[in-house]
Parts: structure tokens; sequence; C-alpha cells
């Protein structure tokens, strides 16, 4: 069984163990239960909270992360497995966080890379029916299969390698091209790619397009390849299925890939201008650090000279965030302004005020162009613009828990309370799982004075996720 068809599984093997967080003083423990289903078990400051493992996610070759379920919802447990290091320690993401928690929700794009089928209730992201997740399968790289199965014959199903260098390439790059941010069409959902198509048919992948930038992430082999003189001078022959085969049951990996090297470079032992050698990987492929994923090492894929591998180490000031391969000439200012708002910051104005140049001219505006608009003026104090913008984005999604939620802080905003209120509350039933609403009302019942229902709120969140320590400690 390949890496790819190892990517999910319900069973989770890894070792026993324990970690300490230090920024929320945590401890974590790691044990299987007499029916050999993994319990994660978190303990801060008098506070505990257990959960049974749902999902294992990942092949192993790096780490395992794992997701607990409250259904019809999954969250992302904090630890995590690496296993090249053989240690517990905290999931990537949660960090920084002071309080750490189960609290991670996951959505369609979070299992994209690494679930087959996604179960999904209609109208939403975050609600999964079961089986809520399938591992990948020979549809990820080859496309629906029911009339091959029908068929078996040449040409009734895809071939990566048959198809057009974009085409070709967008069946790897869509687990393996992470960018800075990825921005799904309108109207599209992750799902929505298949083997044979473009990525950019379904989302765009924004990166900052800059030669020492490339690799710094776990998943960036296919913007590495990119730059890798090999690939420029190929006229686009070298792509990922020159040296991958996933089919391939080769006994070294090092001796295949040497071969697919000596297609081109056979010339250069005859000739006397490269020494003999029994690989090629250590010294043009070797491993680096990637600076997102802790206690991991990836194989690089630049291709290069020793010297230029340690070279391309520094990276420079000010690159521009850029698209992977340009959209539809329609979505290419709509996909990069919101590109810029979501890879943006408080800290970075600039950013964000381009973004909010961008999607302000747009002809047409969908929901999310909308939203996006509303959250920037409401971070500038336009309450009444942006609560007619999250209006306007309802009007076309009415059942976007967030889109209500985002309009009642408006609402609020205006000292609109009542009304505020009542969006909260509606939020609240649309999707019960996400905290912020009950937060937002929480809040506002404390500064009407109506402390017990300000109470209330929190034990209502709490009928949820009875184990929340953040919510729990506020009590």
């Amino acid at each position: 069984m390949n890496a790819m068809a190892r990517s999910l599984s319900t069973a989770a093997p890894q070792p026993d163990g324990r970690m300490h967080h230090a920024a929320s003083d945590s401890e974590i423990s790691i044990r299987h239960n007499a029916a050999g289903v993994m319990i994660h078990r978190l303990a801060s400051r008098g506070l505990t909270a257990e959960y049974p493992v749902a999902y294992a996610v990942g092949a192993g070759k790096v780490g395992v992360s794992y997701l607990i379920a409250i259904p019809p919802y999954l969250f992302q447990s904090p630890v995590s497995y690496y296993s090249q290091a053989a240690v517990w320690d905290v999931t990537p993401g949660y960090e920084p966080e002071r309080v750490l928690d189960f609290t991670h929700p996951i959505t369609e794009g979070c299992v994209f890379c690494h679930a087959n089928k996604v179960n999904l209730v209609a109208g939403t992201d975050n609600q999964f029916k079961q089986p809520a997740l399938t591992p990948i399968s020979c549809e990820r790289c080859h496309g629906p299969v029911e009339e091959h199965l029908r068929k078996p014959v040449a040409g009734s199903i895809v071939n990566p390698s048959k198809l057009p260098p974009a085409a070709r390439d967008s069946v790897c790059e869509q687990c393996h091209l992470e960018g800075e941010v990825r921005i799904l069409n309108p109207g599209k959902h992750w799902q929505d790619f298949h083997a044979g198509a473009e990525l950019e048919s379904v989302f765009s992948t924004y990166l900052v397009r800059t030669p020492a930038s490339a690799g710094e992430k776990a998943v960036s082999h296919s913007e590495q390849l990119s730059l890798s003189r090999c690939a420029r001078e190929s006229g686009g022959r070298l792509w990922c299925g020159t040296c991958h085969n996933p089919h391939s049951d080769a006994s070294s990996r090092q001796e295949e890939v040497r071969a697919a090297c000596l297609t081109c470079h056979a010339a250069l032992f005859s000739a006397g201008q490269h020494q003999p050698a029994s690989e090629c990987v250590s010294c043009h492929m070797p491993r680096v650090r990637p600076n997102n994923v802790a206690h991991a090492a990836i194989t690089s894929h630049r291709i290069a000279l020793p010297s230029v591998q340690a070279a391309s180490a520094v990276k420079p000031v000010g690159s521009e965030l850029t698209a992977w391969r340009e959209p539809a000439p329609g979505l290419a200012a709509r996909n990069l302004g919101l590109a810029l708002f979501q890879t943006g910051s408080s800290k970075n104005w600039d950013q964000i005020y381009r973004s909010y140049q961008i999607l302000s001219h747009l002809p047409q505006r969908d929901p999310q162009v909308l939203a996006t608009l509303g959250s920037i003026l409401l971070e500038q104090k336009h309450a009444d613009i942006a609560a007619s913008l999250y209006k306007q984005a309802l009007a076309e999604q009415p059942l976007n828990p967030r889109f209500v939620y985002l309009l009642g802080v408006a609402l609020n905003a205006q000292g609109k309370h009542e009304a505020a209120i009542g969006e909260l509350r509606h939020s609240i039933e649309l999707d019960p799982s996400q905290p912020d609403p009950y937060r937002k009302l929480s809040e506002i019942y404390d500064r009407l004075g109506l402390n017990s229902l300000s109470k209330e709120t929190i034990s209502e969140y709490l009928k949820f996720m009875p184990q929340n320590m953040a919510l729990r400690r506020s009590q």
C-alpha cells in the first residue's frame, strides 16, 4: 500500500506517550484503551478533557495528527506524533495558544488532501454524516472510476501522464502545493476538483514567489521543483511523475531516482564531468527542515548543486503575493483580493487596504467578497456599511452561520443590541459548535447588566462541548 492510501485511518497504532505545552501549562497523555482506541487526555490547572481519537491523519512518514468527534462535527487534537523523531508534541497551529484545547474545527478544506471523500451534511462545510471521511483511493489521481469499471479499456480513465502540462501537474499540486493561501472560486467546493481538470477551475493557490521562499513549508514540493534548473530547461517534460511512480514496486528508491536523472545526465559520467556516483539524492536533493512543522525534515526538490542549496536559505524582503497560475480573467482580481485579506492582518494594513481597493472595484460581488468587504469596514468602525454588506451576502447564502454571526457583531457595534442578540441566536441555531457567537452574546448581556443570561449563554455552549477548557475556567 503506497503512502497516499495511508493518508487517513480510523486506527491509531502510534505508541503511548506524554507531552508538556509550556505556553498553556498543559500536560497531554496518550494511551490506548482495552479496545485499542487511542485516548487523548489534556490536563491544565485543575481541569481535564479527554476524547477518543476518531481519525489518524497522515501516512506517518513525517507524522500523524488526530481528529476527535462530537457528531456531526470533527475537531483537531492539540497533540501530534512526529514519526521521524519518534516524539509527541503540539499540533501545528496550536503552538502559541495560552489555553490548549480540542477546539480547532475541521472543515471540508482541512481534510481535502487527506480524504478521498468528505461526507458532508448538505449546505454545510463542517457537519459530517457517517462515515465522515474515506481514505485516498485511485480516484484521486485517475478521476471518477465508474466508466472504467463498466468498460476497463485504455482511455476510460484519466492517465495523468497523458494530460496537458497544467492539468497533469494539477493532479499532484492538489496536495503537494500548499502556498500561503488557497481561494475557492465562487460557488465551488473543494471536492469539485477531479483529476483531468486544472486546479484553477476550482481554486487558486497564492504564494510568495521568490527563489529563496520556496521550500520553507513542509508541503512545497511543486514550488521547489518549478525553481529547479532541471524543470525550467526541460520544456515541461520534467514533472512529479518523472521520479515518482505510485505503482512502483522498486526495491530501491535511490536507484529509481538515479535512473530518472540519467535519462538526461548520463553524459556527465561518460565525459568525466562528474565522478561516478551510486545515487544522486543525497547531494542534489538533501533533507531540509521546514519552518511550519517541528521535528521533521523533507526532501528538497530544488535539484540544485550543494552550494546553491545552502545559498537559498536567505529570504529576501518585500516579496509579493502572486498566483501559482492565474485563474480565469474574470476571477483574477477577485481571488487575489481575497488572498490578500486572508494572509493580511491588523499589523499589515497596507495589504488589507490593497485587498479593499481590489474587491470594492469588482463589477460583481459574490457573498464571500461582500462579507470580506464588510469585515474590513467593520474593523475600520464603519459598522453601518458593514451590516449592509453582510445582509447582502446573507440574501444569497441565508444559512451561512458565519455571515449571520458577523451581522450580529456589526449590529451590536451600531448599538442595536436587540437585533444583534437575534442574529447571534440565529447563528447558534445554525451551527452550535462555534464558540464565537456564544462569547459575543455573553459579552452583550454583561454590558446590558444581564449577568444571569450571560452565564446561561456560556452554559449553553458547554452543553455542546462540556469539556471546553477556556469556558469552564471562565465560569
